[in-house]
């Protein structure tokens, strides 16, 4: 389940990456957003990759590591995960904040989606972003998804993002 793209390498993240995730998870850059600042232990941490892994055996998804190709380092984490009761999970995305404004969060992104298109049967992707997370949301639109409504969840402006099979284009 590795993906390549010119610049990364995607690749599921696995137990023994636990405390790489929760480095990432725990940022406030990332936790600001993400998890409603919320600091989250090994334990859930954990949990959160072994559910990836489940998803991954079950259904061929849930959470890769972003990792630059020249150095191999990683530099966050993308995949699809359900948030919100929904019928199928929602793409996210979220890069350690000496990486953004780089091109990272679409260039996943959007090999993410081939992915998607290619093995999932997928008609669609959503993805939902803080609204105050202006780069997240820049994300969403630089892929080509559409905003489709904006709701407050837990008091806080919570904008969602759609894109369909046919709008989406390999080469963007």
């Amino acid at each position: 389940m590795t993906l390549e793209t010119e610049r990364l390498v995607l690749e599921p993240v696995s137990l023994e990456k636990l405390e790489t995730l929760r480095g990432i998870i725990t940022n406030p850059f990332v936790r600001k957003y993400l998890f409603d600042d919320e600091i989250l232990s090994n334990e859930q941490v954990g949990e959160f990759i072994s559910i990836s892994n489940q998803l991954f055996s079950d259904k061929g998804y849930g959470l890769w590591l972003i990792k630059l190709k020249d150095h191999n380092g990683i530099i966050g984490f993308t995949g699809l995960w359900h948030f919100y009761n929904e019928n199928q999970p929602q793409l996210l995305y979220a890069l350690l904040p000496s990486h953004t404004k780089s091109g990272y969060a679409k260039e996943a992104s959007l090999k993410l989606l081939d992915y998607v298109w290619a093995n999932l049967g997928f008609d669609y992707i959503d993805a939902a972003c803080d609204t105050p997370n202006s780069a997240s949301l820049h994300t969403a639109v630089s892929i080509g998804m559409t905003k489709t409504s904006e709701k407050y969840i837990d008091g806080k402006p919570v904008s969602f993002f759609r894109i369909y099979r046919n709008e989406h284009k390999a080469d963007q």
